[in-house]
């Protein structure tokens, strides 16, 4: 792959509300490029304390309307204002190692805001496979169509599309979704994808214990077992009959 990688542009953007005096800056303070990868340092700094910023990296392939995928680091949602911040970009594995150009970045920064609220989201500790849940929230605008993303960790499994925005739903998990700890659902408007918001980790369990699963296997497996011996119910190791008394 050969890319010429330049940095375009960030864009700050700040919450409408009442007029405050406050700083806040983005400053880019390397952009370097090595075996495909492209990591950008940068710093994040705001006045006011504890605010979460959404941080995207967009890219003139397709002229910045989506942020890039392949990315690891401090991006994304939720991310607190701080020095020394990194991105890394696989550009290989986005681009495809054929690609021949160049390429302008732009990084965005905006106040992170809910579009709706899903604090309901963190009474829900456990989901179970093949069942259906009840799933609340509130907020929004009635024209808000959804999709829920679930996510483990950096990797999305799968999403649930196409959901009205009327405060509630009925999920279902398919049963080929792994069991284990720190899934999570990224929620975003079909046709705004700044409009995004993250539940709170759960965990997803099976419907049938894997014990009861294994159970008849072993049970069988003995049954087979004696089958094996000969087929002979006759045991040397019974008693003889007891024959009846000549008195």
């Amino acid at each position: 792959m050969i890319a010429k990688i330049k940095f375009l542009s960030f864009l700050m953007c700040l919450a409408i509300g009442p007029l405050h005096i406050f700083s806040q800056t983005v400053e880019i303070e390397n952009l370097a490029i090595h075996d495909g990868k492209v990591t950008i340092k940068y710093n994040l700094l705001d006045s006011i304390q504890g605010r979460h910023y959404t941080v995207r990296l967009y890219s003139s392939r397709d002229e910045f309307l989506n942020p890039l995928n392949e990315l690891s680091g401090d991006h994304g949602m939720e991310i607190l204002p701080g020095s020394r911040k990194t991105i890394e970009w696989n550009a290989r594995q986005e681009l495809g190692s054929s690609f021949n150009g160049d390429v302008a970045l732009e990084l965005r920064a905006r106040v992170y805001i809910p579009f709706i609220n899903v604090d309901d989201f963190d009474d829900i500790k456990t989901l179970t496979r093949h069942h259906k849940h009840s799933l609340t929230w509130s907020g929004g605008r009635p024209s808000n169509i959804l999709n829920f993303n679930l996510y483990r960790g950096d990797e999305k499994i799968t999403t649930f599309s196409n959901i009205a925005n009327v405060g509630h739903h009925d999920l279902e998990l398919p049963p080929h979704i792994k069991p284990g700890k720190g899934y999570y659902f990224l929620i975003s408007d079909i046709k705004n994808k700044d409009e995004v918001v993250k539940t709170s980790e759960f965990k997803i369990k099976r419907k049938i214990p894997l014990g009861f699963k294994v159970l008849p296997i072993f049970l069988i497996g003995g049954a087979i077992s004696m089958l094996d011996s000969g087929g002979d119910l006759s045991d040397s190791s019974l008693p003889d009959p007891v024959l009846p008394s000549e008195n």
